[in-house]
């Protein structure tokens, strides 16, 4: 994998680390500084990082600084970068089966020596789960989105025209009026019987967000009219 890396003098001793490593298991990695331990303006050298993995010449993209965040913001000003803060290995494996992140940004400061090859080879090997994920990466990417929300006048039309989509999967059921969604979980998965967990009346306005209060049948209806084919009970708690 071709990768770039570069750090502040907070990230510099990391940085060298990572490269040994990461050279060491075949990957390809471009140095973009910093290359000394002198105090320097991390955005000088992280944003060419960011640019050279935004312009498609670099796979992923690596960044360090001491506790990371000045870091993570500098590489997300460039379009298209998706740089995840990461300070374990967990959090570095969401960023990428959630986030399709393309960069990571580790603290130096706040990461223990012994974990920070971990966490990059996680990153490295984890994939994007896509699915419903797919939707919000674009959103993510899409410098309008949720800036111009419609009226609520719209919303309402939105309803009255039954604008309304179900999307089923293994392990849930997406329910969704234009930007707006919610899940239920499905028990045992697309396998018959499926159970479709649903609040029961008197949790429903507690458990659902405001645009669905008090609208537990119709919406409960809609999901099972495009359930046909399945064999479901909906389970009430």
């Amino acid at each position: 994998m071709k990768i770039a890396i570069g750090s502040d003098h907070a990230g510099f001793s990391y940085k060298a680390k990572l490269i040994d490593h990461l050279t060491g298991k075949g990957h390809e990695v471009k140095d973009f500084g910093t290359f000394s331990p002198d105090s320097v303006d991390y955005p000088l050298y992280i944003k060419p990082v960011a640019a050279a993995v935004s312009r498609g010449e670099y796979e992923r993209g690596i960044v360090l600084g001491g506790s990371g965040n000045g870091e993570a913001m500098a590489a997300n000003r460039v379009k298209g970068i998706r740089c995840a803060l990461c300070w374990n290995s967990e959090s570095a494996v969401m960023a990428r089966k959630h986030n399709d992140a393309n960069m990571i940004s580790l603290g130096e400061r706040m990461i223990p020596e012994e974990d920070v090859l971990e966490i990059v080879d996680l990153w490295l090997e984890t994939p994007f789960e896509g699915g419903r994920h797919i939707r919000r990466i674009k959103q993510i990417d899409d410098d309008t989105a949720g800036l111009h929300p419609a009226p609520e006048k719209q919303e309402e039309e939105i309803l009255d025209q039954d604008d309304f989509n179900v999307l089923i999967s293994f392990s849930y059921i997406l329910y969704s009026e234009g930007s707006r969604e919610v899940e239920f979980e499905l028990k045992p998965g697309l396998k018959n019987p499926t159970l479709i967990y649903v609040p029961s009346e008197e949790n429903w306005n507690s458990k659902m967000p405001e645009w669905l209060h008090n609208r537990r049948d119709q919406v409960v209806g809609r999901i099972a009219a495009r359930c046909k084919h399945m064999i479901y009970e909906f389970s009430v708690f």
